[in-house]
């Protein structure tokens, strides 16, 4: 069975944070501290050894169900662990009660067709410091997950970056609609992302039933999860109201 990080009191809705490729359960740390007070956090361990998103999420299906009796509070995913949460719920519209997806890409990347060949080629790279220290710094981390970030890359296997990149840029909601999800569903994304994100964003927003839309301003991809913690977990919250 899918291991899984958890924080907090055990006896509180359950709240599982999916994070994006070359992320850990360290990009939640700002987060973890202030969340917990009203959430039983887990994090699993989707990524490490990822697959393909169909396989994530039978294996995600098979934790709440043994672990938690099938159902959880809120679904939340960054970048690919949003299009994850996202085909989660597609599929189980019954596995939680509330979604939100963050810097989720909806449609296919034309970089999709080159990313195999192209990972293969700079997979080397991530060996050496400077070259993650580049990588962070266009995935607008801050300053001190940098070394968070350099030994999650170090130790990710070529075949699970392939994985994780193609996966995450071949995504297609054309495969998942209609969506049946009945919960509440939160679409957020920076002003400041790429246009597909965006594009992506407001599409999603009129697939679901229950749905909400948040843009925030000035704001990069990721980076209400990795820099915004108290805006983060205001939205969270904002589902118990």
């Amino acid at each position: 069975m899918l291991t899984y990080k958890s924080y907090g009191n055990s006896e509180k809705p359950v709240l599982c944070l999916l994070p994006g490729a070359g992320l850990g359960a360290w990009a939640y740390n700002q987060v973890i501290p202030l969340i917990t007070k009203n959430f039983y956090v887990i994090i699993p361990d989707v990524l490490s050894n990822f697959k393909t998103i169909d396989n994530a999420i039978y294996q995600l299906h098979e934790l709440i169900a043994m672990e938690f009796k099938g159902k959880i509070k809120i679904l939340a995913g960054l970048s690919l662990g949003s299009q994850i949460a996202l085909a989660l719920v597609a599929k189980y519209p019954a596995i939680c009660d509330d979604l939100l997806l963050e810097s989720c890409a909806a449609f296919p990347q034309s970089i999709s067709k080159v990313i195999k060949p192209f990972t293969k080629l700079s997979y080397p790279l991530t060996r050496f410091n400077w070259f993650n220290k580049l990588q962070a710094m266009t995935l607008h981390l801050p300053p001190k997950m940098n070394r968070f970030y350099n030994q999650e890359v170090k130790k990710m296997s070529e075949q699970t970056l392939v994985n994780m990149l193609s996966a995450n840029t071949a995504f297609d909601i054309q495969n998942l609609i209609p969506i049946n999800f009945k919960g509440k569903a939160i679409i957020a994304y920076g002003t400041k992302e790429e246009r597909l994100i965006i594009k992506s964003s407001k599409f999603l927003s009129k697939e679901f039933i229950n749905s909400r839309i948040i843009p925030l301003k000035n704001y990069r991809h990721g980076e209400l999860t990795l820099s915004h913690p108290d805006r983060f977990c205001q939205i969270i919250n904002s589902f118990q109201n």
